[in-house]
């Protein structure tokens, strides 16, 4: 664990994790929403949905901006992280902020033991995951029986894994635009809203765009992770800008779906209340 202060903690993050923990860069790409931004509708949906009452859980804190945010909003909020650097910025920014109503807890989502452990059962009335992982049946053990989820869900770019040869050959698997709405229907999460997003990224020359062919941009949760390779794929990446490139940059389309549910009972036979599926994905 790291002791440095704030200032130099969060220098050091910003070159480890850049904008996977909301960190911002002076070399990053440009982004252009065209006048509607993911993220500005989770803010909004967050500021309609937290209030003071409310006990909220950040899913995948990161470097607590939003924890830090919402904190003098609500009643209480706690932070669950799988990095201990991002629980510890997250713990020294809330501290140097003055909050005292913020939780921050060392854990993997996907390890049911460490939710179990570091949560409280039935406690929360809004968990949000900002580009972060999915609910699962142990966190759904800490909400309340009416709580709300919201989530913004990455879904990948238009064009660039299949040119790369990185998309799986069943399509089927992790492609479904709305999977999340299937799989959450197991924990009886209903959808309320669903916005879907196409968004620009600019990148100034080849080499920035490798950066993120390195990083992210050929990463699929379903399959190992290969990313750029000079000798493999200096092919795919030249024909890529041939057609991508515009006034503005290098062009990547990424497409990103903001959801909101509600935690309530879903009967899926009407005359048989009772009836579950026989599958499940999360067994």
């Amino acid at each position: 664990m790291m002791t440095q202060n704030l200032t130099d903690l969060d220098q050091h993050l910003a070159e480890r994790f850049g904008g996977y923990a909301s960190y911002h860069c002076d070399d990053a790409s440009i982004i252009e929403n065209y006048g509607d931004a993911p993220a500005d509708e989770v803010d909004r949906l967050l500021d309609t949905f937290c209030n003071p009452p409310s006990r909220v859980l950040d899913l995948g804190c990161g470097a607590g901006f939003t924890l830090c945010r919402l904190a003098p909003k609500v009643a209480e909020i706690w932070g669950f992280d799988q990095e201990p650097d991002l629980v510890e910025v997250t713990r020294q920014r809330a501290a140097q902020l003055g909050l005292g109503n913020t939780h921050c807890v060392l854990g993997n989502v996907a390890v049911a033991d460490e939710v179990n452990a570091g949560l409280p059962d039935a406690a929360f009335d809004v968990a949000f995951s900002r580009r972060g992982p999915n609910v699962t049946p142990a966190l759904l053990r800490k909400m309340k029986p009416n709580a709300f989820v919201i989530q913004e869900l990455v879904q990948g770019t238009l064009g660039v894994k299949p040119l790369f040869g990185r998309e799986p050959f069943l399509p089927e698997v992790g492609h479904n635009p709305h999977r999340l709405i299937a799989q959450y229907a197991e924990l009886d999460l209903v959808p309320v809203s669903v916005k879907d997003y196409f968004f620009d990224e600019f990148f100034g020359d080849a080499d920035q765009l490798i950066g993120s062919l390195k990083a992210f941009l050929l990463w699929d949760w379903t399959m190992p992770n290969y990313p750029y390779d000079e000798a493999r794929d200096r092919a795919a990446l030249e024909v890529y800008v041939q057609y991508n490139t515009t006034p503005r940059g290098i062009r990547v389309t990424h497409r990103r779906s903001v959801y909101v549910f509600r935690r309530t009972e879903v009967r899926r036979f009407p005359a048989v209340p009772e009836a579950k599926r026989l599958y499940s994905p999360y067994v």
